[in-house]
């Protein structure tokens, strides 16, 4: 009985020996895997679609055009994820867009388009570990056209502008690796109202533009 306890109490004794040095790489302690954190610079590009809404007033007369279509283009930004699991950020994107719309006015065809769009943005997010649900806001600016064209007259640009306004938004990502990160993102932007570029001065004449964007995107972690 002495005996058989005597072997097994080398037999323990040897097995956390050989633990113990499997946690020791030359005389020191084997390095610990750190878990994975937000914190960082990241730049990455995106695609969607965006839904919008522009109402032309010239004089007393009013027109609505609906814009829409396609959008892609490139973001960056930089995260600080805190003790607490809450991450903080800025990031800024640029956009190149295929959005237009068309309408008719007194038999006038008007037709808008966004060429691009682009933002400058603070993030909030709280990390569930490698995933992260955020908001985000900030300023805004699209570059807005509008042409009008009839059979008597041809065509004839009536608003070349970059519009200035904020945009607000929420989305969700996940790091599928410690490198890349997919995106799901919600936005709305209000880019203001501007006079007509066309206009004289003797009629009163503006133009707004506000888009609905639903976004898809991949980021790479530096």
């Amino acid at each position: 009985m002495k005996k058989t306890i005597l072997i097994t109490s080398a037999m323990i004794f040897m097995t956390s020996s050989a633990f113990a040095a499997d946690a020791i790489v030359d005389g020191e302690p084997a390095p610990v895997e750190a878990g994975f954190t937000w914190s960082g610079l990241y730049a990455g590009i995106h695609f969607g679609y965006a839904a919008g809404k522009s109402d032309l007033f010239i004089g007393d007369v009013g027109s609505s055009i609906d814009p829409d279509g396609f959008i892609g283009g490139i973001h960056i930004g930089v995260n600080q994820e805190m003790a607490n699991r809450f991450v903080l950020g800025v990031e800024a994107d640029v956009t190149d867009n295929n959005v237009d719309g068309l309408t008719t006015l007194d038999n006038v065809l008007l037709r808008n388009e966004v060429k691009w769009s682009g933002s400058a943005r603070l993030r909030a997010g709280y990390a569930f570990d490698r995933t992260l649900p955020y908001i985000t806001a900030g300023v805004a600016a699209a570059k807005y056209e509008l042409t009008a064209s009839s059979v008597s007259v041809g065509e004839i640009p009536l608003h070349e502008e970059t519009h200035i306004g904020w945009t607000v938004g929420a989305g969700v990502e996940h790091a599928f690796t410690d490198k890349w990160i997919a995106r799901v993102e919600y936005r709305y932007s209000d880019f203001g109202s501007k006079d007509l570029s066309a206009a004289t001065g003797l009629v009163k004449a503006n133009v707004d533009l506000q888009t609905h964007d639903i976004r898809a995107g991949l980021s790479y972690k530096f």
